[in-house]
């Protein structure tokens, strides 16, 4: 007769925080009018409470969370009629804003060697002038990882990342679609101080805005040594 005993441990967090953001050089300066040389500065007050939970001897681990943000001056750039001509899109201060939501994730060992994790947010923004939601701020948002490590000094990664609708514009009125993207990275490490890296984005070529008239690179391979001393 066996038996196989598994140890649980939870903890938990909260925190709340004020913060101060002065505009950058380029958002306040950036040719072709998209900089703006009347931005105020970035005040925000921000709570995040959550809770974890590590099961099987640490082998899974859970985590949910809540966040709420409020800001003052918030700065975003955005598509707008008060933007210069010819791009129309430059950034703003939204007077009085906020941002709420919850998070879920988890981390599991399957194997020694395998890795596997995923999150997942859900936020609600709004404009409190308008009530119209903040713009280029998704409401859904998700990840999941893969990390796999066959022999000691070798790490392969595979990571998808979906990012849900979207508006591009504080009225609103220019839909973003979805999308979802995979990258594919490794390393070497050849003796202690040297490593060879390498990485894929955008792997299977996916078309796709992060911002709306703005495309982004097609599959691009990447790689290089780092040392460290």
């Amino acid at each position: 007769m066996g038996y196989a005993r598994t140890t649980t441990t939870s903890s938990g967090r909260a925190s709340y925080a004020t913060g101060f953001r002065a505009p950058t050089i380029n958002q306040l300066f950036f040719p072709f009018g998209f900089g703006n040389p009347n931005l105020k500065p970035e005040k925000s007050k921000s709570l995040d409470v959550g809770a974890d939970q590590h099961l099987f001897d640490d082998r899974l681990t859970l985590s949910v969370g809540y966040f709420w943000n409020r800001f003052q001056n918030l700065i975003l750039g955005v598509a707008s009629s008060a933007c210069p001509p010819p791009f129309g899109f430059c950034a703003q201060n939204i007077g009085q804003a906020k941002s709420q939501g919850w998070e879920a994730g988890f981390t599991v060992a399957i194997l020694k060697s395998l890795d596997v994790k995923g999150q997942y947010t859900y936020t609600l923004t709004r404009d409190l002038s308008t009530a119209a939601r903040l713009p280029r701020w998704p409401v859904h948002q998700a990840s999941v990882g893969v990390s796999y490590q066959p022999i000691d000094p070798v790490r392969l990664n595979l990571d998808y990342r979906y990012v849900g609708t979207r508006f591009n514009d504080a009225a609103n009125t220019q839909k973003q679609g979805s999308f979802g993207v995979v990258n594919l990275s490794g390393t070497y490490d050849v003796v202690k101080r040297v490593q060879v890296f390498g990485r894929v984005e955008n792997l299977f070529n996916q078309q796709y805005e992060e911002v709306l008239f703005f495309g982004t690179p097609i599959r691009s391979v990447y790689g290089g040594v780092k040392i460290t001393y």
